[in-house]
């Protein structure tokens, strides 16, 4: 059941997988959240308990500033609460292989779920269509936005940093990464087609010689040059919706909408510092009012990212993100776990104008990531006291052989 709402499956019934959903994510919270307090102290901790406090305590700012009940915050902003999970994963000591697997299991599932759904265009199996109830042009393509992304993206880093390691089944590491082009390009994202193509090319520079990295580039080059030429729609769409976008400037209805929420769209100072809360989509009165806002200017949360997180649960919470992304350029990892750096930042990039950094369909990749980032840091810091170890010991040999000597 939990699988199939992560995909967002529309042949169950919607209020059986909703309501599933809502306690599984409640029972996780009450199983995790001791963790915090019994835990050894890790590097994401405190960040995630930030992210994770903001937006509970956004429950009561929705009702303060809009109104809303109390149990339509709970129904809504639950999907936004499972990062507790994290101190789960850390208090029980999950393996790296374990998760790994899990993750590229789940990433495999994404993309024959995608492909069925993209050979059955007539009925929306997985997800919710850009317009309406069924899947339209949109691009001059039949668009299909497939949910889940989240864990698609970290299979495909997983993949990537596989393929340049001594993992075996170099085949399949392979056959990833070129969905991992191929899908996003079919689904005509434009961020979900920079971020990917950005960590490749920057993963193959940093691991390759020098004299191999202009090749790379050019490499790259020509490929996308090849590809723009080869007049695919899905490409031409791409391109096209670029091109309209930047004539539009500042009049892009994204602009407007990130300055609309960012200025205007809380009602008094306390929702400017602690959010406005989740909104109730249609149901409650801030819900009805952010459905206006869509119907009337075309203004969405999910178009703005991290404005929206502002939006909904305050600064604290935007803070809280700030501090995950600058431990995930600081902190020191080994090689063969450079795939949960790379989505940590694949995460950034999107998080302008995608809701990749709070929608439920990307919270537990992020987890994972966060989970396996600091295993890998774990890894370092144990190298490199071994090093110091080592070290030392082999000094104060050398000394007793002089003594001897």
């Amino acid at each position: 059941m939990i699988n199939l709402k992560f995909f967002d499956a529309t042949f169950i019934s919607p209020s059986l997988s909703n309501y599933t959903f809502i306690l599984f994510i409640w029972i996780t919270i009450f199983l995790s959240v001791p963790h915090f307090f019994t835990n050894r102290k890790t590097k994401f901790d405190y960040p995630i308990a930030i992210v994770f406090s903001s937006i509970f305590f956004s429950m009561v700012m929705a009702f303060l500033s809009w109104n809303q009940s109390l149990f339509h915050s709970i129904i809504e902003t639950s999907q936004y609460l499972s990062w507790p999970f994290y101190f789960y994963l850390v208090g029980h000591n999950f393996k790296v292989n374990t998760i790994e697997k899990i993750v590229v299991a789940f990433g495999l599932l994404y993309v024959m779920l995608y492909f069925y759904q993209y050979l059955n265009q007539g009925a929306v199996l997985f997800g919710k269509p850009l317009y309406g109830d069924e899947w339209t042009e949109d691009r001059g393509v039949i668009r299909i936005i497939f949910p889940g992304a989240g864990i698609f993206i970290l299979t495909v880093f997983i993949a990537l940093t596989k393929l340049t390691s001594k993992a075996p089944l170099k085949w399949l590491w392979v056959c990833i990464l070129i969905l991992g082009l191929v899908i996003p390009v079919m689904q005509v994202t434009r961020q979900f087609i920079a971020g990917v193509t950005l960590v490749y090319l920057y993963h193959l520079i940093v691991n390759v010689k020098a004299i191999y990295r202009v090749f790379i580039i050019s490499f790259f080059l020509i490929g996308i040059s090849v590809v723009v030429k080869m007049e695919i729609d899905s490409v031409k769409g791409v391109i096209e919706a670029g091109e309209r976008d930047a004539d539009l400037g500042k009049d892009y209805v994204r602009v407007l909408a990130a300055e609309y929420f960012l200025f205007d769209y809380a009602p008094n100072d306390w929702s400017r510092i602690f959010g406005s809360g989740a909104p109730y989509w249609g149901i409650s009165s801030v819900g009805k009012f952010n459905e206006r806002l869509g119907d009337e200017k075309g203004y969405y949360l999910s178009d703005v990212g991290i404005i929206a997180v502002y939006a909904m649960f305050g600064i604290a919470a935007v803070i809280g993100f700030i501090l995950i992304w600058y431990k995930s350029f600081v902190l020191p990892l080994p090689k063969e776990f450079q795939y949960a750096r790379y989505y940590l930042w694949y995460i950034l990039f999107t998080s302008v104008t995608w809701f990749s950094v709070y929608h439920y369909h990307y919270i537990i990749s992020t987890i994972l990531a966060m989970y396996l980032f600091q295993k890998g840091y774990d890894l370092h810091v144990r190298k490199e006291l071994l090093k110091k170890v080592f070290y030392k010991l082999k000094n104060k040999q050398a000394a007793e052989l002089d003594e001897v000597g």
